[in-house]
């Protein structure tokens, strides 16, 4: 559950990292659009004022300008084109220089030879030669381009004005950092990106803790109840849907138990209540002269008697107060056919390694009694096997008799229910019902099964 919750959670702020680069990048690309647009038109008006000077008025107005503090851009008329080494291409550039033709083509037209190329700062060239703007006099630089303070580069734009003179603009791009390329996804970002999730993925995990913490524990406490066993009063605790769950099944809890000792008390006050008119109506029989009458008399006393010990025996079998402890399923199911032996029949034993489980010691001797007993004395001999898998503890009895019909295999497990329809102490028809009740207040099953060949399975099925 953890790590689906932090891939979940990765998941998102991947996804929200992606929709806030998304964001950013067409927000940059509106801004650059804007800021080149008005730097084209800007730059378009300063190249229209030189054009229109005079040839030999150009260069003293280039200097009057300096000398009153330069203008917007630093612009210089050269005898020959300046080979510049430009940054990297990039989608941004091509955003700049597409927008800043664009509109200083608006102004003035289509210009020949035109070239715009961005530079960085140190690769900048204003003069002839190899004169860097980082090597000019501190007198050139006041009136020159000063270093911007970031990584803008400098738009340079070069075309012929004359045939032997070159115009030659320079201007750095504001906030122009783009331009050379942006690692959106770097490390810091990835780092940031990373203690963000993982301090989510935190607070969650102990948030959920904190939710579902109560709710293991009323779990626990329901399979203890279903097992028969008398679970403690919960503190009700937790959020407010998980306290009214828990006072629910404390109340409930309550109820159950109370119902099972009443239960109890009445079938005590049952068999107490029976057992004097029994037997009174025997001695009264037993006072009868021989004959049919006192023989069918009695059979139905026997028949009463019967059927009052099987009750209390149910009421027994299936609230069972006997404490847990640890069983060792091999040493128990060799015993119970070690005592089989007496019946002179076949009996055979097959569990893969060593079996333990914890439940009822005596309630699951009884239950393996009842069906070991069954398989001998229906299916004239018993093979058990076991083995221990990842989903549980499979125990199967399995005999060579004449098996069951799938409507028995249903009746059974009903009171009273035989296949013989004959009544006595030793099968009173209430064992299978018995075996069921204990597997299922062990957090099992039995299920009947058609053997190969022949016979019947019976599977006994716990929990690990």
């Amino acid at each position: 559950m953890t790590s689906v919750l932090f891939i979940g959670i990765l998941i998102a702020q991947l996804l929200g990292t992606w929709l806030w680069v998304e964001q950013l990048q067409s927000s940059e690309r509106d801004r650059m659009v804007e800021v080149s647009e008005a730097m084209g038109s800007r730059i378009a008006q300063t190249i229209a004022f030189f054009e229109k000077l005079p040839k030999q008025y150009r260069h003293i107005v280039l200097d009057q300008l300096r000398d009153m503090g330069g203008t917007r851009f630093f612009v210089s008329v050269n005898k020959q084109y300046i080979d510049l080494v430009p940054i990297e291409e990039s989608e941004f550039s091509s955003l700049v220089r597409d927008n800043l033709q664009k509109s200083m083509t608006a102004q003035l037209g289509q210009i020949d030879d035109m070239e715009i190329v961005f530079v960085d700062f140190d690769n900048l060239k204003i003069l002839t030669g190899n004169n860097l703007m980082v090597s000019l006099s501190p007198t050139w630089k006041r009136f020159a381009l000063l270093e911007p303070g970031d990584e803008s580069p400098f738009v340079v734009i070069q075309f012929p004005i004359d045939a032997d003179e070159w115009m030659y603009l320079a201007a750095v791009v504001p906030k122009g950092e783009l331009l050379l390329g942006v690692d959106w996804i770097n490390g810091e970002r990835i780092f940031s990106l990373s203690a963000v999730s993982l301090t989510v993925l935190l607070l969650t995990f102990l948030f959920v803790r904190w939710l579902v913490h109560p709710l293991k524990i009323l779990a626990h406490q329901a399979n203890l109840l279903g097992k028969g066993r008398n679970p403690r009063q919960l503190e009700e605790k937790g959020s407010k849907e998980m306290v009214a769950t828990i006072g629910a099944f404390n109340s409930m809890a309550k109820r159950i138990q109370k119902f099972i000792a009443d239960r109890e008390r009445s079938f005590a006050a049952i068999s107490h209540d029976l057992k004097t008119p029994l037997t009174r109506a025997r001695l009264r029989v037993e006072g009868i002269n021989d004959g049919p009458v006192k023989e069918n008399l009695i059979g139905d006393l026997d028949y009463l008697e019967t059927m009052v010990k099987g009750s209390l025996q149910i009421m027994t079998d299936g609230v069972e107060h006997e404490n847990t402890s640890e069983i060792d399923l091999s040493s128990l199911l060799a015993s119970i056919l070690k005592k089989e032996e007496i019946h002179d029949l076949p009996i055979k034993i097959n569990i893969k390694n060593n079996i333990s489980m914890k439940g009822r010691a005596l309630a699951i001797e009884r239950l393996f009694s009842n069906l070991i007993n069954n398989a001998i004395t229906y299916g004239k001999g018993v093979e058990v096997t076991g083995e221990k898998k990842e989903t549980g503890i499979f125990i199967q009895i399995k005999d060579k008799g004449p098996g069951l019909s799938d409507a028995d295999k249903e009746n059974v497990f009903k009171p009273y229910y035989r296949l013989e329809h004959k009544l006595s102490d030793a099968h009173s028809g209430l064992g299978m019902g018995i075996a069921r009740n204990i597997a299922n207040i062990h957090g099992g099953e039995l299920e009947l099964k058609d053997r190969r060949g022949g016979g019947l399975i019976v599977e006994v099925y716990f929990p690990v």
